[in-house]
């Protein structure tokens, strides 16, 4: 009898090391031990209670890419508590309807790099201290109008890289989440969202639309309600033209923008004019040719300008008078000279710049000799990668003048084109 038991026996150990394999190992951290963290087995794995559950000490637990596929409705269980939970880097598909109700003074939630599509109404109900969601690289298609509103408390809403629409997005799903001060929506489809998507919300500083297929600065994104909004990202889109002077006008305390990577060819003279505590505008990669003669003047705390990897040919200096510029990046655009004592000018009117980048342009020589003397002069650092002679960097022609007329740009942009393609 013994021999045929112990088939039994050994096949019922070796069931219980895999099981105990596959399972998450857990450590208690934290200068109170108070912490719970962690690493995954060797396979994935179905969370339930046992594990991280029933300790009423426990205010932190970190699942993060501990390969769980489900969640089980006690997983929780007994966790008075427990202010911080991280489940992100998983591949968790669906979150049951209360199995996040047990622990009520949960204030971060993180369940990003999930296979989420969504969530069912009511999940968030038992959340009413909740300042943290996290909810980037899921899956979600759609949420449901409700399921936001208990969290009266939340100030941080990551909602990034994920399949939203928001032509379909309901334009009243944040109408209980006034706090909210940090919104993402980056990497999901704005374009067509609702005007009043965003009106409800009273104290938003972050926005970041960043490669949400918008062709224009959406409306949503510059309400009235958003005179809070301190740095607006709308980089990485297809917006064409910045060609009415009041699309900013109501983000008054707006200190950074960023507009890089989009089809701007067309920018009205005045389109900055309301952004009185603007410290940083970024156009790098874009499509002007020209800067309007006041488009940056008279912004006192205007410190930041990108435009570089455009096709500008003409820099106004007086674009610039009344502002203090401190970094000013030109590169690789289509200019060949500047306006003789171009920096000098810049200090004359308020400037104070410490970096001025105006490398990758087509330069006829003595232009370039004469801004490279001046920034030296000034102490002005300056990217002089590929000013040391082994490779063409200007052109010039028989007699070595910088010649400051706009007729003359064409023909060294040709000259210094054609150069470069035989290098």
């Amino acid at each position: 009898m013994m021999y045929n038991i112990l088939p039994w026996v050994l096949s019922g150990l070796i069931s219980e090391l895999i099981l105990v394999a596959a399972r998450p190992t857990c450590k208690v951290v934290g200068e109170h031990q108070k912490d719970i963290v962690c690493t995954p087995g060797i396979s994935d794995f179905f969370l339930q209670r046992g594990l991280v559950s029933d300790n009423d000490r426990t205010t932190g637990i970190t699942l993060r890419g501990c390969r769980i596929i489900d969640v089980d409705y006690e997983s929780f269980e007994n966790l008075p508590a427990l202010e911080y939970l991280d489940l992100s880097v998983n591949k968790i598909r669906t979150l049951k309807l209360g199995v996040l109700d047990e622990f009520k003074q949960l204030k971060f939630l993180n369940l990003s790099y999930n296979q989420l599509t969504g969530f069912p109404l009511g999940l968030f109900d038992q959340k009413p201290n909740i300042e943290v969601l996290d909810l980037k690289a899921n899956r979600i298609t759609n949420l449901e109008l409700g399921i936001f509103d208990p969290m009266s408390k939340l100030r941080h809403l990551d909602l990034s890289s994920n399949a939203l629409l928001g032509k379909d997005m309901n334009p009243y799903i944040f109408d209980q989440t006034t706090r909210i001060q940090f919104m993402d929506f980056s990497r999901n489809d704005m374009s067509g969202s609702k005007n009043i998507l965003l009106d409800a919300f009273e104290a938003l500083e972050f926005l970041n639309l960043d490669r949400c297929f918008l062709t224009e600065v959406p409306k949503f994104a510059t309400s009235p309600n958003l005179k809070t909004v301190k740095h607006l990202m709308l980089s990485t889109n297809k917006i064409t033209k910045l060609d009415d002077g009041t699309i900013f006008v109501h983000l008054d305390d707006l200190e950074i923008l960023n507009l890089i990577d989009n089809a701007i060819d067309n920018i009205v003279h005045n389109v900055f004019m309301p952004l009185k505590k603007l410290k940083m505008v970024f156009l790098r990669g874009n499509k002007l040719t020209q800067i309007p003669d006041t488009l940056f003047q008279h912004l006192p705390k205007l410190g930041n300008i990108d435009l570089s990897h455009n096709a500008i040919e003409f820099v106004p200096v007086n674009a610039f008078r009344g502002s203090p510029v401190k970094n000013l990046n030109l590169a690789d655009n289509r200019f060949t000279y500047l306006t003789d004592n171009f920096c000098l000018e810049l200090r004359n009117s308020g400037g104070a710049m410490t970096k001025f980048y105006f490398n990758q342009n087509p330069w006829q020589c003595a232009c370039l000799k004469d801004i490279i003397e001046e920034v030296k002069k000034f102490g002005i650092q300056y990217n002089g990668v590929g000013y040391d002679g082994k490779k063409p960097v200007c052109v010039t022609e028989n007699d070595f003048t910088c010649k400051r007329q706009p007729d003359a740009n064409a023909n060294h942009i040709d000259l210094y084109f054609n150069l470069i393609s035989k290098v």
